[in-house]
Formats: structure tokens, sequence, C-alpha cells
């Protein structure tokens, strides 16, 4: 269950480092259940915007729907007046991201990039934790953890 004094006191606090990132991706979802990908949205101050996007039965790898799904991204930011994302990536499982998970976390900072949307960070959450995605981690190290 999230921890609502941490939820509370990251809900008026400026997203500003890594870790807050990550506090604030921990203290909104709980355990890692199935594949899917949360988008968080952060304010122009970096303040969470009290809105939070599941996205459940993605393909298995990135194929045409990765736009799409940049597309929507990019419509909920102008809708809810973000400023930037976060992606986190709920995936059951040991903390090392598999090719497949990197095909993804690449797909989606190019998709993004394309339309102009700032990516704020990357999260992994795992069943021991969470942790940022290091864009420029060789995969196959990572992978290797696991």
């Amino acid at each position: 269950m999230p921890d609502t004094d941490v939820l509370e006191r990251l809900e008026r606090t400026a997203v500003r480092t890594d870790d807050d990132v990550v506090d604030l991706v921990v203290a909104l979802i709980d355990a890692p259940i199935r594949r899917q990908c949360w988008v968080l949205f952060l304010g122009e101050r970096g303040v969470p915007v009290h809105f939070l996007m599941p996205m459940a039965d993605l393909p298995y790898q990135p194929d045409e729907h990765v736009e799409d799904f940049g597309a929507l991204v990019e419509d909920v930011v102008a809708q809810v007046g973000a400023s930037q994302v976060v992606l986190a990536w709920e995936r059951p499982g040991s903390t090392g991201l598999f090719p497949v998970d990197w095909e993804w976390v690449d797909a989606m900072a190019c998709t993004l990039q394309e339309r102009g949307v700032r990516l704020r960070g990357q999260v992994v959450l795992h069943d021991d934790g969470a942790s940022m995605v290091e864009l420029d981690d060789d995969p196959q190290d990572v992978a290797a953890i696991a």
C-alpha cells in the first residue's frame, strides 16, 4: 500500500533529483503486479500534476503503436498543463532490464523527443524496489544483473 505521508509531501514538493523521481514512483505505485507503463505528469516547476495514466496491454515489443502512445502522452500533457513526464515501467521480477525492456525505453524516449514532450526520466519498478533507468547504461551489463 502506498505510503500516504510520503505521497502527501511529494504532491506538494518539486521533483528535482533522480531520487525524488524514484520516491514519487514508489509512493504512487505499490508492488509490481504486471508488465505495464505508468505515465506521471509534472508541472512547470516540477510539482506533480494530480493525474496518473497507466498503460496496460502494450505489445511485447514496441511496434507502430509506439507513435500512438507518444501522441496520447503529448495530448494529455497539453490537457493537464504538464511540462514534463516520467515513465514508470512496472515489471514483476528481478532488477535487471531485458533487451525488450530496453527497446521500450529507447522507443518511448525517441517518440517523446520527436513530439517535443520533455521526458524527466524513466524508472523501472521491480520486486526489489525501483531505480532510474540510465539511457547510457549498456543493456548487456544491466541484463546480466538479473
